[in-house]
């Protein structure tokens, strides 16, 4: 850094203690590259709520926000700062950057290691590589970056080698990108006909390992997901703020969100007393467990995608009688349940199994309305308190009032709009989860500076701090036909 500048350890001191920085009129400040330093301070020490924390204390001190209130929730997709890469690109671009670290480590040790015609396949980025079109071809090129991959781990095993080389950060995930898509046997190495993990877990980047790729419906993006709550209580004369950011992998379901959201409010005591959410939020456990709390998630269920629902007709799950007390449910024909065991599917969710009589299921005249199994009808329910939770929510959600009171939500867009339109939040400018989540934090800080600046300002104007919104003059007309 050139010029006078003044040590940042320094400069923090004397904010801290109020005395004046004691800088001339022409000081040229703080050389821009001294931001970065900041920025890792706060992500080494878990610090990120210091830069949209200050902001919410003056605003309760306001009375601009309050514990208790209704918030909105929405996400969006987050690009990552790196390229999308298909499943070979992924492990031979990983490839490039272990040797790339390696030859930065223990030059010599990589010459004695490697062989000559690796400078052909990893000098430059793989997916510069002209791919051959002849599936014979693919597959020998998929067996010769495999069998590179497996002479490089051959190598950082042997006894004579330094084993820090084994630990570089890069191997790691080299190791972890190869077991995705390669398996090793006595025979050699071959190539997986799918990836070994979920989608979840799956490296697409050495280069942002926490990065993901997903889809929702027609998008496609490699990255994250970020999740930002505001204030939505309709008094014009408030400013709505953002009082919580949540950043994630892009594959993370909306409905994980929930719990970890309004924790982090209630550790703040900013909590709302309702959430108003999308469908993608709304499940049994967030509407038991959070509403135990003292928040309402205010949001419609997902469509069930049984075949009865999804043709319109036929008879659905709450079309059954259950009994509770006597653990047995009576089916719409009259016929009572043989079956009652509670079980835990795969995702660790309690359910309940309920069987039909087979005999009965066969012989009933409304079969082809009910079930289409030979062994009979087979009921997957939620326990009592989630599944009554569902119903309710299931009957109120198609009435006028719910709807009314839910349109609330979908002033979050706009938030989300602003967001995207005036600043980067869904093209991160940096790698890894934690430095995406500080660039969101940022950016929510400083909408709700814009939006605290423009209420003052409304208030010496005697004004609202949210105008409404202004219609066409084609709209207009409406008012006069």
């Amino acid at each position: 850094m050139g010029g006078r500048w003044k040590s940042a350890p320094l400069f923090a001191e004397e904010l801290a203690s109020g005395l004046p920085c004691s800088l001339p009129l022409d000081d040229e400040g703080f050389d821009f590259t001294i931001l970065c330093d900041f920025r890792q301070r706060l992500i080494d020490a878990h610090a990120e709520s210091l830069v949209l924390e200050p902001i919410l204390t003056v605003s309760r001190q306001r009375g601009w926000l309050k514990a208790g209130g209704k918030q909105r929730t929405d996400s969006s997709a987050v690009l990552a700062a790196v390229r999308t890469l298909n499943s070979l690109e992924s492990v031979g671009e990983s490839m490039r950057a272990a040797l790339n670290d390696l030859a930065k480590q223990n030059p010599e040790w990589l010459l004695l290691h490697m062989a000559p015609d690796w400078f052909d396949r990893s000098v430059h980025r793989f997916e510069m590589t002209r791919f051959p079109k002849q599936e014979s071809k693919q597959q020998a090129l998929r067996k010769q970056v495999g069998e590179d991959v497996a002479r490089l781990f051959d190598g950082l095993q042997r006894q004579e080698t330094p084993a820090a080389l084994g630990q570089l950060p890069s191997v790691i995930r080299l190791r972890q990108v190869f077991d995705q898509h390669y398996e090793r046997s006595q025979t050699g190495v071959r190539w997986r006909d799918g990836p070994a993990v979920t989608n979840e877990d799956r490296i697409v980047s050495p280069y942002d390992e926490q990065a993901r790729s997903a889809r929702k419906r027609e998008l496609i993006w490699l990255g994250y997901k970020i999740h930002l709550t505001e204030t939505c209580d309709q008094d014009p004369h408030m400013p709505h703020l953002i009082v919580q950011v949540h950043t994630v992998p892009a594959t993370t379901p909306d409905s994980m969100a929930v719990e970890p959201i309004l924790q982090d409010l209630r550790e703040r005591e900013v909590a709302p007393s309702a959430l108003f959410v999308e469908q993608g939020y709304t499940s049994a456990t967030s509407l038991v467990e959070q509403a135990k709390q003292g928040t309402e998630m205010m949001g419609p269920l997902q469509e069930s995608t049984s075949w009865q629902a999804q043709a319109g007709e036929g008879y659905g799950l709450y079309d059954f009688e259950v009994d509770w007390h006597q653990q047995r449910v009576r089916c719409p024909q009259g016929h009572l349940s043989q079956r009652w065991a509670s079980f835990r599917d795969r995702h660790g969710t309690d359910k309940i199994e309920v069987r039909l009589p087979p005999q009965c299921c066969q012989a009933c005249m409304a079969r082809e309305h009910c079930t289409t199994g030979a062994k009979g009808r087979i009921l997957k329910l939620l326990p009592q308190e989630a599944y009554e939770a569902l119903e309710q929510r299931r009957k109120e959600q198609d009435t006028s009032a719910f709807q009314e009171e839910y349109a609330l939500r979908a002033g979050v867009e706009g938030t989300i709009s602003q967001a995207a339109r005036r600043t980067r939040m869904r093209r991160s400018p940096y790698r890894g989860e934690r430095k995406t989540h500080l660039h969101h934090v940022q950016i929510a800080a400083g909408i709700n500076v814009v939006r605290i600046i423009a209420h003052l300002q409304a208030q010496m104007q005697g004004t609202l701090s949210r105008p409404e919104r202004q219609t066409t003059p084609f709209a207009r007309l409406r008012e006069v036909a």
